[in-house]
């Protein structure tokens, strides 16, 4: 079910992605109730989106101190998005994700309902709209943007954008250009891509049910109105090294001081001659300077596992980058590389390593499973297995491309998929499928894949044994 999951999100033509987005910039989002006697501030941890790590307090309008405060973050919020809406009564906060949710997570589902603080309701977007995502293109919040706003007019990307809608663009249009999400008295309006209307109780954090925007715009054209939001933009602490030591030192000397190892990098030439020992942490930094660890996964068994995790756990980390503001910040992924102390040493591991690999690449060319995925023998069990993989909308959407040559445009989601999952880069029958017949790039290889799987679409299912014959790049 992974598998499916993947292809469904990176096949290009979807509009939504799992992916993480990242910025520069982090900001600190304030929204405020309907009757504006409360609301609340977000503070985050980090600069992706969507994601969950924070903190939010809730104020009573005129009051310093919160009445309540809950560990969470809410992001993916723009000053007219209306996604993120607090009752009148301060209690109950609504947040829908309208694109990049996560559906398997508490907290990044498509709507999650809070009451004082803790999950009261969630909704998956197939709870809510019903798409069945293998057979239509479809989304949480209705979206026409493209179609009804005038780019250029409006100034698009630009500090003086204002939103100028195109000539003709009728009135219901309009509004839902505005207000696919508002709250009017309590209640929360959500419109969906098939343009049905759902909604949502703030007094009791409840789904209502649904309508046809058609049989309620007249009823709810007058009460949309935006919340109101404040955003205060920061810049994001982007490490490309983890922090130092509070004290100064450097992190990774002082580490590899502690293991008895000697430092190490993946992008100096001179490091290329020694095996090198490696392990990536994610973790979050406190603002007296220590450290919880999130994850940390070693690569090799030959580390001292339990040294590195003391390490992390004993010692304080210099906070300085990161603005006060934020009480702590998460920092993702940093990789750690450490080699034996001893050059000859280390020399002989990595001649021993390199055998080793050549060893490995001969044994993955004849292997019909690698790490449990199984890899087609050859174009025809390629197009069977995309069969399997693919939805049935994906693949009309190919079949409706006008050439062949159009399928480049998978080329970095699908394509992608292919040449890592089964291992054209790696090692497997089949990359040597593709290299015993001349094909030798990856990207060259996909793109065979691509191109004929569209005749394969087309009905055309013995095309590619004539390339078999004859073999031609792409």
């Amino acid at each position: 079910m992974k598998t499916v999951a993947l292809i469904l999100i990176i096949v290009v033509g979807v509009s939504v992605t799992k992916a993480q987005a990242v910025s520069s910039v982090v900001e600190i989002v304030t929204v405020y109730s309907q009757n504006e006697k409360f609301y609340l501030r977000s503070i985050p941890y980090d600069n992706e989106f969507p994601s969950l790590p924070g903190k939010t307090h809730v104020y009573q309008t005129g009051k310093s101190v919160p009445l309540y405060e809950f560990e969470r973050g809410f992001d993916s919020v723009n000053a007219d998005s209306n996604n993120l809406i607090l009752s009148n009564n301060g209690e109950v906060i609504f947040h829908a994700i309208p694109w990049e949710a996560d559906e398997q997570k508490e907290g990044l589902k498509s709507v999650t309902i809070y009451k004082h603080g803790k999950i009261f309701a969630s909704f998956t977007e197939i709870e809510i709209n019903g798409c069945d995502k293998k057979k239509e293109r479809c989304s949480l919040v209705y979206s026409n943007f493209e179609t009804v706003v005038d780019a250029e007019k409006s100034y698009l990307g630009t500090r003086n954008y204002k939103k100028v809608f195109k000539e003709g663009v009728d009135e219901k249009e309009q509004f839902l250009s505005d207000f696919s999400i508002f709250s009017s008295d309590d209640v929360v309006y959500l419109t969906d891509s098939k343009k049905v209307v759902h909604t949502f109780d703030l007094r009791e954090g409840k789904y209502l049910g649904s309508d046809s925007f058609a049989n309620l715009f007249e009823q709810i054209k007058s009460k949309a109105r935006f919340t109101r939001v404040e955003l205060k933009e920061y810049q994001a602490p982007l490490f490309s090294d983890f922090p130092n030591l509070k004290d100064g030192r450097n992190t990774q000397v002082s580490l590899a001081n502690a293991i008895g190892m000697k430092p190490a990098s993946s992008l100096e030439t001179r490091d290329e001659q020694f095996k090198q020992y490696a392990f990536k942490i994610k973790s979050t930094i406190s603002r007296d300077g220590s450290l919880e660890i999130e994850a940390i996964e070693f690569w090799d068994d030959d580390l001292p596992k339990e040294k590195i995790t003391e390490f992390f756990k004993t010692n304080k980390f210099d906070v300085s980058a990161i603005p006060r503001v934020f009480e702590k910040w998460n920092i993702d992924d940093q990789y750690f590389y450490f080699r034996n102390k001893n050059d000859r040493v280390a020399r002989q591991e990595k001649q021993k390593e390199l055998a080793e690999q050549r060893d490995e690449y001969r044994r993955r060319l004849t292997l019909e499973r690698i790490d449990g995925v199984y890899i087609p023998k050859d174009l025809g069990e390629c197009f069977t297995e995309l069969d399997k993989i693919l939805s049935e909308i994906d693949k009309k959407e190919m079949a409706a491309l006008p050439a062949k040559r159009d399928m480049v445009q998978y080329h970095m989601g699908l394509g992608m998929w292919m040449r890592n999952t089964w291992r054209l880069w790696a090692g497997s029958r089949l990359q040597k499928y593709f290299l015993d017949r001349g094909i030798q790039h990856p990207d060259d290889m996909s793109g065979v894949i691509l191109e004929y799987y569209y005749d394969w679409l087309k009905g055309k299912k013995e095309t590619w044994k004539a390339w078999e014959k004859n073999p031609k790049p792409h």
